[in-house]
């Protein structure tokens, strides 16, 4: 199949940002924590980690908008550090063996899709910029869904950008600026689909006149086309819940040099806690970063 992206790591083009002091300012990585969690103790698993980003990165620990109970390995380290979330609903409900089928709900809940894109706004409205994404166990779901919607718009705005550009109007997709993350880390991953947000999918329903080339094979490749973001997958092979990150980046996923790195390290359904494996998920971070600010550059040339 065609790719739709031909640069996967394409960003919309911008100056560098800087604070209200005219300092540069470190570009913001979203981290979301897994269900039966929130984002106080997503900071505190987030802490290994953290050290060896800070430097580079700032972090964002979102919270999820849903009641939940403890999660795995949440009791007793964070006895009393309640109330627990989950990105979705407790109505959301699904067996092991739906979701080894992937029936499970591909719609990112609309309170979700407003947290991100509320963050986002926050971020930039103080000279920031969000250019990355962590998600932990359920957390990934988001991740990916969010990486999803971030093709689905730039692959709507391509096929429509000639003719809107003809017209002296608006390329579809271009209200959804706040979709602009360059890359994820996806952690201990959740089972499949995606949680992708609704107003990227409408994209796809909207009327194939946009476009000459804009049709319906077209619109189901977009949505079909596995995920192409630069995104590194850390598998636990401890894990109990090691077969749900396999089958979510199996099933979603391009691994590819330049799209999926999949690292697998002798640990449970955690965060790494060797020294050695933080460094090394933080080298790849931050040298996606530049990679993905040098293809920034050289379309910003163009």
């Amino acid at each position: 199949m065609a790719a739709f992206y031909p640069n996967p790591i394409y960003l919309t083009p911008s100056s560098s940002p800087r604070s209200t002091s005219g300092e540069p300012t470190k570009p913001t990585l979203l981290a979301f924590h897994g269900s039966g969690s929130n984002g106080t103790i997503h900071t505190v698993q987030l802490a290994r980690l953290t050290r060896h980003l800070k430097t580079h990165f700032n972090i964002i620990s979102c919270e999820a908008p849903f009641p939940s109970p403890a999660g795995p390995g949440v009791l007793p380290f964070f006895e009393g550090c309640g109330p627990f979330k989950r990105w979705v609903p407790p109505s959301d409900r699904v067996t092991t063996e739906s979701m080894k089928a992937g029936l499970a709900s591909s719609l990112m809940p609309p309170l979700v899709e407003t947290l991100v894109r509320n963050t986002v706004s926050k971020v930039r409205s103080q000279g920031g910029r969000v250019v990355g994404l962590i998600g932990f166990s359920q957390g990934t779901r988001v991740v990916a869904g969010l990486l999803k919607g971030c093709e689905i718009r730039r692959a709507v705005e391509a096929a429509t950008a000639s003719k809107a550009s003809g017209e002296g109007g608006q390329a579809e997709g271009e209200g959804l600026d706040w979709l602009d993350f360059a890359f994820g880390l996806s952690v201990c991953g959740s089972y499949p689909p995606p949680l992708v947000p609704s107003s990227a999918r409408s994209l796809l329903s909207q009327p194939l006149s946009q476009s000459p080339s804009f049709n319906q094979q077209t619109l189901s490749a977009i949505e079909t086309q596995k995920i192409q973001s630069p995104t590194l997958h850390i598998q636990g092979k401890q894990d109990e819940f090691e077969w749900a990150g396999k089958l979510l980046i199996e099933t979603a996923y391009e691994v590819a040099e330049g799209k999926s790195d999949v690292l697998e390290l002798q640990m449970g359904h955690h965060y790494p806690v060797l020294a050695e494996e933080s460094e090394k998920i933080c080298d790849w971070v931050v040298e996606t970063w530049r990679r993905c600010c040098e293809a920034e550059t050289q379309t910003q040339k163009r």
